[in-house]
């Protein structure tokens, strides 16, 4: 059980922040969800998994009691053949239990978004396409919304006001699940509420999970509360692959 990063063990903070940094030095901060999730994740030298995700895994009865787990920080996750920049997880974690192997994909947050909505990406990549007519990112959008979206109901959000950082999570957990022929992949979102977040902001996240959620289950309002995992989900061009999806929360104030 370790925490690697191309063949660097991760056993501090000083290493997960030399041998796997955010993108931006200055995401790299107290109170914040890059340095927050890998606090959260090194606590026991690293050997054990957060207790809120521990919590989480015993309340569903897919999974089981933890044999082992191994985690990648920074870990890319390609979901289709399209050129360009790949998923990016925050913590790419590959475990086994009775039933078998299985992976989260983990998407720290305090209270950043879960990214544009899936009309604004749309329309800056058509913008994108105008420009240069061999764009593959309106055909990345239409995959990832036939992929995972069923057809809309009465009542239901539009596929354009959904957060488009959750689709790549969850084709990325998908993608990578079925390259390592897991019959298992979990997108977990990792809260951490700090002195450093708002409240609004939290509250703003929690309600674009849900809409999410109610998409991609086909069914209303979907609640999802902390340490709470939601699935299987089985999507046809990954028959192979449940895919579950969860929120532990951790609160540092």
């Amino acid at each position: 059980m370790s925490i690697a990063k191309a063949g660097q063990r991760i056993a501090s903070l000083a290493d997960w922040e030399q041998y796997a940094p955010p993108k931006s030095p200055r995401h790299w901060v107290d109170g914040r969800s890059a340095k927050e999730v890998a606090r959260a994740w090194l606590e026991g030298g690293g050997i054990t998994m957060p207790q809120e995700v521990l919590a989480m895994l015993s309340g569903h009865p897919r999974f089981d009691g933890l044999l082992s787990w191994d985690a990648e920080p920074e870990a890319r996750l390609r979901f289709d053949a399209f050129p360009g920049e790949p998923r990016n997880s925050d913590l790419l974690v590959i475990a086994d239990d009775s039933f078998g192997p299985y992976l989260l994909a983990v998407e720290a947050k305090a209270d950043e978004t879960y990214g544009d909505t899936l009309a604004d990406v749309l329309a800056a990549a058509l913008e994108q396409r105008i420009e240069n007519p061999r764009s593959n990112r309106i055909a990345r959008i239409d995959g990832l919304a036939t992929l995972l979206l069923r057809p809309r109901c009465a009542g239901q959000p539009k596929a354009g006001d959904l957060r488009y950082q959750l689709f790549t999570a969850c084709a990325g957990a998908l993608a990578e699940a079925h390259r390592r022929r897991s019959a298992r992949a979990i997108m977990l979102v990792h809260e951490f509420i700090t002195s450093a977040t708002s409240d609004v902001k939290h509250a703003r996240n929690a309600s674009d999970l849900r809409s999410f959620l109610s998409r991609i289950s086909g069914q209303g309002e979907t609640l999802l509360h902390d340490g709470e995992l939601q699935g299987p989900f089985v999507f046809p061009p990954y028959a192979g692959v449940e895919l579950f999806v969860g929120k532990v929360a951790r609160n540092l104030r």
